[in-house]
């Protein structure tokens, strides 16, 4: 029975009654579905047939060589001695070898006319800026290629007697 109305008598004040009152709701129902579908599947679709953003790709940087001879100015500390720019030493880095960011070679030490050699091998920063160095003798060295022909190198060795230092080279030609 309707609200409102007697039984058996319809009101004409309500509104369909039951059974059209159902097909009206299931109306509305699959209209509201049938438009949240279109969206869905414009959204996929939309999603779905545009192009991937591409990733920022940078190039790889170009390995310097450093094979050839370089020397420069010297300053540092050993112990025992102090502070020094060496003046009396004549100190060339000669880089016999390279291979990609690998490199090897020899450092030359002349102190009134006596030479002495140690080997060494390197490796450069996959940023071709950097590189450290192990030396055959004992120390660390890590530099900084500044330019084509000038480098920095930090020169590092523990124990007794410790010694740092900073190497100014350019390559010489």
């Amino acid at each position: 029975m309707w609200p409102g109305s007697a039984p058996g008598i319809r009101n004409a004040r309500n509104r369909n009654p039951p059974h059209l009152s159902r097909i009206s709701d299931n109306l509305l129902f699959m209209r509201t579905a049938g438009i949240l579908l279109i969206v869905i599947l414009t959204v996929i679709a939309g999603g779905c047939t545009t192009t991937a953003p591409q990733a920022a790709t940078t190039p790889a940087p170009t390995i310097p060589s450093l094979v050839g001879t370089w020397s420069g100015p010297s300053a540092g500390y050993d112990e025992g001695v102090g502070f020094s720019d060496y003046h009396d030493l004549d100190i060339r880095m000669v880089v016999t070898e390279q291979k990609d960011r690998v490199f090897a070679g020899r450092i030359l030490f002349v102190a009134n006319g006596t030479e002495s050699a140690t080997e060494f091998a390197g490796v450069i920063g996959r940023e071709g800026r950097t590189f450290a160095m192990s030396e055959q003798a004992g120390g660390y060295c890590f530099g900084e290629i500044l330019g084509p022909d000038a480098i920095e190198i930090t020169y590092l060795e523990d124990g007794s007697p410790y010694s740092a230092s900073i190497d100014s080279f350019t390559r010489v030609k």
